[in-house]
């Protein structure tokens, strides 16, 4: 099979020739700590070698410049060693220029929560928010993977808007505020999405929103608050994404969704990822309660086990994760591949999966 003909199957809960894979491999301008500088040079390979190449990764996203204001970005001071930078979102972000992985935002568009109706959307069809996409998706096709198109999600970007501490404590007090901004978020979202399933012809594949909205033990607020404030509007982006052809669609968060997960398969939502063990999720027990409804993206654990390389525990979490997939619904993988997991412990896991991991 092909990695489509092999994800696909996956999906439509199908026995693929082989379990298919995703992992995301953590990179900063290739900063020698991250995983691909790391396993280049175990490898002794050039910098151009992919680990994705290697490892047989059938699964990548790509996703356009969905901010809001796009053509208002870019560099708008100093602060002594640190830049100050004004992202598509509005957001003045204070970085160290080719140094650092991490950000501070230091400056929100809604900052004053009533400027919200006085804010103007750029474009979402723009095509400048979609060259490097178009290159992304022509590229991994060339390689043989699977491009899903992607968006952020209706929390996640929303505080990107107002800050996430302001914004937990508008969903419990300014139940009109959040309405209205969810919304705008949500309709502005939707139409990114289109464009990107039109412009990548991914229909038959699928859009992901990535919307972190959990920690380690729950989501963020309260199932009341997600039924409240989420699922009209995803229910909507998801009704109108499937009007205009799009057939499947997947929701990535970080942590335990799991209270969270009959309001996402409300809204339409059919796959997740990355289904963390660290936060109790067990896969095979969900798929004893929901069956078909759900498609597994993820399983294997990146926190705990791959970090501490013990052969047997890698062993003992994946061949459970093997045999659930062998008539489809998994697509095994990680929340992504990081600087605390060795070479040689990544290269132990997948000979796992060389070996048990063959269907046909």
């Amino acid at each position: 099979m092909t990695s489509h003909e092999r994800v696909m199957a996956a999906i439509e809960f199908r026995t693929p020739d082989r379990l298919p894979r995703w992992d995301n491999f953590h990179s900063y301008e290739d900063y020698p700590a991250y995983f691909p500088a790391r396993w280049r040079a175990a490898k002794g390979l050039p910098g151009t070698a992919l680990p994705e190449d290697h490892y047989k990764i059938d699964v990548v996203v790509a996703m356009g410049d969905e901010g809001p204001f796009v053509s208002r970005q870019g560099v708008v001071g100093r602060d002594g060693e640190y830049e100050l930078f004004r992202d598509s979102w509005g957001r003045i972000i204070r970085q160290k220029p080719g140094e650092a992985f991490f950000m501070e935002a230091v400056e929100s568009p809604l900052d004053d929560k009533g400027r919200l109706d006085r804010l103007e959307f750029d474009d979402p069809t723009a095509s400048v928010r979609y060259v490097e996409f178009a290159k992304k998706v022509q590229r991994e096709r060339a390689a043989g993977r699977v491009p899903f198109t992607k968006v952020g999600g209706l929390y996640c970007r929303s505080q990107f808007m107002r800050r996430e501490d302001r914004l937990l404590m508008d969903m419990a007090m300014d139940e009109p505020f959040c309405r209205e901004l969810f919304s705008r978020v949500g309709d502005h979202l939707l139409k990114v999405g289109l464009e990107e399933l039109r412009r990548a012809d991914s229909w038959e594949t699928g859009i992901w929103v990535y919307d972190d909205f959990a920690n380690s033990r729950a989501p963020m607020f309260s199932p009341a608050m997600w039924e409240k404030y989420l699922l009209p509007v995803y229910s909507r982006m998801i009704a109108a994404w499937r009007a205009a052809g799009c057939k499947h669609f997947f929701l990535h968060s970080d942590g335990n969704i799991v209270p969270a997960l009959d309001l996402l398969l409300a809204a339409g939502f059919e796959g997740f990822n990355p289904l963390e063990p660290r936060v109790g999720i067990n896969l095979p027990a969900l798929r004893k309660k929901y069956g078909r409804r759900v498609v597994f993206f993820g399983g294997m654990c990146n926190t705990q086990i791959l970090p501490r390389g013990d052969k047997r525990e890698i062993e003992a979490l994946v061949r459970p994760l093997i045999e659930l997939g062998r008539e489809g619904g998994l697509v095994i993988g990680t929340a992504s591949i990081g600087d605390d997991i060795a070479v040689e412990t990544y290269d132990y896991y997948i000979s796992v999966l060389d070996k048990y991991a063959n269907y046909l």
